[in-house]
């Protein structure tokens, strides 16, 4: 299933990026985007898994089975770390997708609600998600063509002084990333 994780430590991203492979499916995952019924889970599909160091968030780039963008689906963290050397997240409930067109959802408010009416999070913790939310609409929603060339360096990595295409490319005439 783990295609490969690694760690880059690079003045563009520090953290982790782990790339999935997903087989052996038994029913694929189907959800409603508001306007369509979209799979994202599926046998061939590959998810690229993102944990910034110093992010509250992580984000997780969805592929289909012939290797285009899907959306991007962020989850947004009380924290982000490392346990028995697997990145994780501690989730805050709210969630933010950005499509491959470049619309945005956020999902699942209503379970940022209900935790903090039954106290399993704190009112820091539920403006927190928010101010997490406000950023990364800023940094990747309103900048949607910055998301795109993240995405690219993410799928052509240098790993020890080499560049490596890790998966297929998706902005062939990038020119935000000049690097």
């Amino acid at each position: 299933m783990i295609g490969f994780k690694i760690y880059i430590n690079d003045e563009m991203f520090k953290g982790y990026v782990c790339d999935l492979k997903l087989n052996n499916i038994d029913k694929p995952l189907i959800v409603f985007d508001g306007k369509n019924n979209i799979c994202i889970r599926d046998n061939g599909y590959e998810w690229i898994e993102v944990y910034p160091d110093k992010g509250n968030y992580a984000i997780t780039i969805i592929f289909d089975q012939n290797k285009n963008i899907i959306e991007w689906y962020f989850d947004i963290a009380k924290k982000i770390g490392i346990e028995n050397d697997i990145p994780y997240e501690d989730d805050l409930y709210l969630d933010l997708i950005i499509t491959s067109t470049g619309e945005k959802r956020i999902i699942d408010e209503d379970e940022l609600k209900e935790a903090l009416e039954n106290n399993d999070i704190t009112k820091d913790e539920f403006e927190l998600a928010y101010c997490i939310l406000k950023e990364l609409d800023k940094k990747y929603y309103q900048h949607f063509d910055y998301l795109i060339d993240f995405t690219d360096y993410l799928l052509l990595l240098k790993i020890d002084g080499v560049w490596k295409c890790v998966a297929k490319a998706y902005n062939q005439n990038s020119d935000t990333i000049k690097k």
